[in-house]
């Protein structure tokens, strides 16, 4: 009797999964069937997407951050704090499907940086003793390619209230550093604190014979990605922010790149060239104005000289430093000058042409 009932159970769970099977087989062709007419018509030729393609005009203003020579990628948040400047911004974006979007932009981005800011850090004293300085306007032109989490749409009511994305995409730009002349600079072809380009005067010896670097480019690349969030306001505009990280094909954002130039070799291109390439000795930090007489005295005396009586060694007759001898220039020699933009948007939603109906 026991066994009767254990084969009696057995073949009713058989039956039962035999129920279901064929229950799937019947019911499948129904639900293939469903899936492909979204996709195809009855001749066989694809539906057209019900989708409508629309585009949004966007202005942002935020942050930027230089990473470089002169702000070490070692010390990413010291880095960013000393060098925080500011960026503006103008996006076109056509979202083509309800994912996936294209996006032009031009952006206009001011980059600074600062070796005295190095003074007192410890194993950054040579930094201090560079005593370069740079700032840089730097216009973009971008391509970039959006992908939304949730899916856009052209509807107000169907738009989501909140929307993160993630992009990637390339840029050209054009740049120009410059720093400010020294303070006791005596010759003819600038004047003591004024802005100069920084690239006419190949600081490092960029195009001279016997050194091997051409003068750079003021026209360059760069590779982008980054993330950001969009909040819905009303049936035009949106809100959002966006981080992105624009690393370059260039090192010489700051003017910084390569090896110090023999001072001599400098003064054959111009005075201003020799005063702009070596600034070691420079009593006074021409863009902060703060004395650096004290530090570099000390730097000195450290290394062996012998100039810790001011009377007897003004800071004009300091030496020559060791490392400015044709010794590296650059301190992230492995890696391009990069930046950091921060924007907060305010984003239109263009209207779309009104369709008249077809007259049949």
């Amino acid at each position: 009797m026991k066994k009767l009932k254990i084969y009696h159970e057995k073949y009713r769970k058989m039956g039962l999964m035999l129920f279901c099977l064929i229950f799937c087989v019947i019911s499948a062709p129904c639900y293939s069937q469903s899936f492909f007419s979204k996709l195809f018509k009855s001749d066989g030729t694809r539906r057209k997407s019900t989708y409508e393609k629309h585009s949004e005009i966007s202005f942002g203003i935020g942050t930027s951050n230089y990473y470089g020579d002169l702000a070490p990628y070692n010390r990413p948040i010291k880095s960013t704090l000393q060098n925080i400047n500011w960026n503006i911004g103008v996006d076109f974006t056509r979202h083509f499907t309800p994912h996936f979007s294209g996006r032009a932009s031009l952006t206009w981005v001011r980059l600074t940086g600062d070796d005295n800011k190095f003074e007192g850090v410890a194993n950054l004293e040579q930094l201090y003793m560079r005593n370069a300085h740079f700032r840089n306007d730097v216009q973009e032109l971008a391509l970039t390619g959006v992908y939304n989490f949730i899916p856009e749409t052209r509807s107000f009511r169907n738009r989501a209230k909140l929307n993160p994305y993630v992009l990637a995409g390339i840029a050209v730009f054009h740049h120009n550093p410059e720093a400010k002349v020294p303070t006791d600079y005596a010759g003819s072809e600038a004047s003591p604190g004024e802005w100069v380009s920084l690239q006419p005067l190949n600081t490092e010896g960029q195009g001279l014979p016997g050194y091997a670097d051409q003068p750079y480019n003021l026209i360059n690349a760069n590779v982008h990605f980054g993330a950001g969030v969009k909040y819905k306001l009303n049936k035009e505009w949106d809100v959002g922010f966006e981080v992105g990280v624009r690393y370059t094909f260039s090192d010489y954002l700051d003017d910084v790149g390569g090896y110090f130039a023999d001072k001599g070799d400098l003064t054959g291109i111009s005075n201003l060239s020799a005063a702009m390439g070596h600034r070691e000795n420079e009593k006074i930090a021409a863009w902060t104005g703060r004395d650096r007489e004290a530090f570099a005295r000390a730097y000195y005396v450290a290394r062996g000289y012998p100039l810790s009586d001011p009377n007897l060694y003004p800071v004009g007759s300091f030496p020559e430093l060791d490392i400015t001898n044709g010794g590296v220039r650059n301190s992230s020699s492995r890696l391009n000058d990069m930046y950091i933009l921060t924007s907060f948007k305010i984003i239109y939603h263009i209207a779309p042409s009104i369709k008249c109906p077809v007259i049949r």
